[in-house]
């Protein structure tokens, strides 16, 4: 059986090629003829029968009953004349099924976007049930519902993803190609920055926030392009002020760019203006209610405490200095183990269990002993950032002040032991989240999330000597398995901003 032709009536009447539009042809309308409409999916069949025999003697489709069914009920009083030379329109109130929307065709540009993005939260983001993400990982949760428009945004995203993508499945011919995404992405964040209306856009800094992110998966400038990332940043929002973080992503971007801030303070021992009451008033009321912003508003201000120290250093001081720098010291760890009290008011939040336990880890550095057995199995992921940041900062801070007590007080034997077990533990308990946070479950938030932690750790039983030495084998390892070995072409150095500390002095530099 021949294909029924598709056309409407006049053209298959005509016997010409209709271009079959909705609701009525092109050709009809060129020629000034009404457009009698197509044929329905369901048609109406007339059938004659056979008196003898009884069996259809004829059937065929009777075309008159649906022909204008998709016109206008009130065409039907229309003049002969005027039907003939007029064209039926279809009020916008009518709609007929048969004439659906037909969406516009997406490029496939846009397609890979919305993959590779969809791609990047699900490996970047934990995999298991909890409560309520830190901000810093809930920002990557409004990355799809953002504004499609930003080419400085889209830019960096492609990045990122691929940078991703290149290091979940080793590909190093992706890791060129997200260098070059990369490049693109840095050209248009200079773009941006330089336009006085898209540069305090939330669009730019969390670009420039990726962009960060970036040199973390993989980075060949060895800190330098994460160091000026986050001081262009902090230069964003000086420009920006206080009072413009309001909205719900621009307070998530708060707390992400914050505490790359003080990853860098740490590194670096230097403060920087988000230690100062107006700044910190911006996350006062979060504080009250999230243990996470409550950590970081404590923490923010070891990085001051740490340049103060080294001013101690340069030998032009009075003693007043050195009485309250140990004062503020004592008073800021003070606040820490009020804030570890409360978070703890109901126990501990993690289980202590076998190695064992997290295969996925043991995989990193299973050919070292198991120095840390057992270690913490957290409740849920927050738990596990906020405890990690906690022992983290207190052996910086501690740390820092143990040295000024040594330095300038006399210590009975009974206060240098109490000490060293201190600083110990906290080594320790960094080094028994480490396996919770590397597994594949808890995604590269948790894994990146690791690596300061590692290193203030390594440092501490470095400094330790030959008697630390297996534990600080382990942190380097251990951060090195963290950062997907093999993939790089020069070995990543276990710290990264060595040598940007070595060229900054204490003033930060212009962004680009």
């Amino acid at each position: 059986m021949p294909k029924r032709s598709t056309g409407c009536f006049e053209c298959r009447k005509r016997k010409v090629r209709c271009d079959e539009a909705k609701p009525e042809c092109n050709i009809c309308l060129r020629r000034g003829t009404k457009c009698p409409g197509y044929r329905p999916t369901q048609s109406f069949i007339l059938h004659e029968f056979d008196k003898q025999t009884d069996r259809p003697a004829l059937i065929k489709e009777d075309e008159s009953r649906y022909r204008y069914a998709n016109h206008s009920p009130t065409s039907a009083t229309t003049s002969t004349s005027s039907q003939s030379q007029a064209v039926v329109r279809i009020p916008a109130s009518y709609s007929n099924p048969d004439d659906a929307h037909i969406p516009r065709r997406v490029s496939t540009i846009g397609v890979d976007r919305i993959q590779h993005l969809g791609t990047f939260i699900t490996l970047y983001l934990p995999k298991v049930d909890g409560p309520a993400l830190p901000p810093t990982s809930a920002l990557m949760l409004a990355l799809p519902g953002l504004p499609a428009n930003s080419e400085v945004l889209l830019a960096a995203v492609d990045a990122v993803s691929a940078a991703q993508l290149a290091v979940e499945n080793r590909n190093h011919t992706l890791i060129y190609r997200s260098r070059s995404l990369y490049g693109s992405a840095l050209s248009h964040m200079l773009r941006a920055i330089q336009d006085p209306n898209t540069a305090l856009k939330d669009e730019t800094l969390l670009s420039t926030y990726l962009l960060t992110l970036y040199e973390v998966f993989v980075g060949v400038t060895h800190g330098h392009g994460f160091f000026y990332h986050v001081q262009g940043l902090l230069h964003l929002l000086r420009q920006r002020g206080p009072a413009s973080f309001q909205s719900r992503l621009s307070m998530q971007l708060f707390h992400a760019i914050r505490y790359n801030s003080l990853s860098i303070g740490y590194h670096m021992r230097k403060a920087s203006m988000l230690d100062s009451p107006e700044w910190l008033a911006v996350t006062a009321k979060g504080a009250k209610v999230d243990p996470y912003v409550a950590l970081n508003d404590i923490c923010i201000s070891i990085p001051r405490l740490l340049e103060r120290t080294d001013h101690l250093a340069r030998g032009d001081f009075s003693p007043g200095e050195i009485d309250s720098l140990i004062d503020d010291s004592e008073q800021l760890a003070n606040r820490a183990f009020e804030w570890l009290s409360n978070f703890e008011k109901n126990g501990p939040r993690y289980n202590e269990v076998h190695i064992d336990l997290f295969p996925s880890f043991l995989a990193i550095c299973d050919d070292l002993p198991r120095v840390f057995d057992p270690v913490y199995d957290f409740h849920y992921f927050g738990a596990g950032i906020c405890y990690m940041i906690y022992w983290m900062s207190m052996l910086i801070m501690q740390g820092n002040t143990f040295k000024l007590l040594r330095q300038y007080r006399q210590l009975e034997l009974k206060q240098l032991i109490m000490w060293d077990r201190q600083l110990g533990g906290y080594a320790d308990f960094v080094c028994r989240s480490i396996p919770y946070n590397c597994r594949s479950l808890q995604g590269y938030a948790a894994k990146f999330g690791s690596l300061t932690p590692l290193v203030v750790a390594r440092k501490y039983y470095e400094m330790k000597g030959p008697s630390k030495a297996v534990e600080a084998k382990w942190c380097e390892q251990v951060y090195m398995g963290a950062r997907v070995p093999g993939l790089y072409q020069t070995p990543v150095p276990l710290e990264p901003l060595k040598e940007v500390k070595k060229t900054v002095d204490s003033s930060q530099k212009a962004y680009l």
